[in-house]
């Protein structure tokens, strides 16, 4: 069996539907790559029965791979990310979210600029926000250019959605840091820590893009739990290691 190019991780609860749907089909529409190159995996943290049940089915009709977590704690989209960092099978690994679409060639240009013999790349993309556009629709590949005109490229350098990575490097420093609890800096803190560890960030979105779907907005709920993962961000940004995490 081959070893595929890239692994593809999304960390979900409770979300389905033609969301997921549309960011799976366009991790498949993806020009230059077979379905082998890619390996998809999906981990669902704690969703509900009826939800999980959507997410495997979703998954089924794209050749995603469904790591479920069954748990009732709160959302640790670290967590959630590590676990799927300790099955990756590709020696590029991508970490995602549920909510995007991704035009025809991102991954074969992140691939690209992630092509470092020494794995010291850090690819990042800059998201384009879409509007609401009404009732949820099942987008295809000749939908992106249209869709593409209807986005706004957000203004901060946010990098939540797309962060590519050596896999044998993520392993090495523990992965994301998973005291970050619900919402928030456990992206930017390990672009911190990568940066400090001597990774290059290369930064893609003047070459590709990739869309997020509108949606309602959880990120506000709990602001304490929001404070205290900024403390730490402050606290601990140093730290390049923060644990292992070892092949599954």
């Amino acid at each position: 069996m081959s070893t595929p190019k890239i692994t593809t991780i999304i960390p979900i609860r409770n979300r389905t539907g033609l969301r997921l749907r549309n960011c799976l089909a366009s991790l498949r529409w993806q020009e230059g790559l077979t379905k082998k190159d890619q390996e998809l995996l999906l981990v669902d943290f704690g969703s509900a029965p009826e939800h999980h049940d959507r997410i495997v089915e979703v998954a089924g009709q794209f050749g995603a791979r469904v790591i479920d977590v069954r748990t009732t704690e709160l959302w640790n989209r670290s967590r959630a990310l590590n676990l799927g960092i300790r099955e990756a099978a590709a020696p590029i690994t991508f970490c995602t979210d549920a909510d995007m679409i991704f035009a025809p060639d991102f991954l074969a240009t992140a691939l690209r600029r992630a092509a470092d013999p020494a794995g010291m790349s850090l690819v990042l993309c800059r998201c384009r926000d879409l509007p609401d556009l009404g009732e949820e629709v099942a987008y295809r590949k000749d939908d992106f250019p249209g869709l593409l005109t209807r986005a706004t490229l957000r203004k901060a350098m946010g990098t939540g959605a797309c962060q590519i990575l050596d896999t044998r490097w993520l392993r090495s420093v523990g992965g994301y840091d998973e005291k970050y609890v619900f919402w928030g800096f456990e992206d930017k803190d390990l672009v911190a820590r990568a940066e400090r560890a001597g990774l290059r960030p290369a930064w893609i979105h003047d070459e590709t893009a990739m869309l997020h779907q509108w949606h309602a907005t959880t990120k506000n709920d709990r602001l304490y739990l929001k404070y205290k993962n900024k403390l730490r961000y402050y606290l601990t940004r140093h730290l390049v290691v923060k644990g292992r995490l070892d092949p599954a």
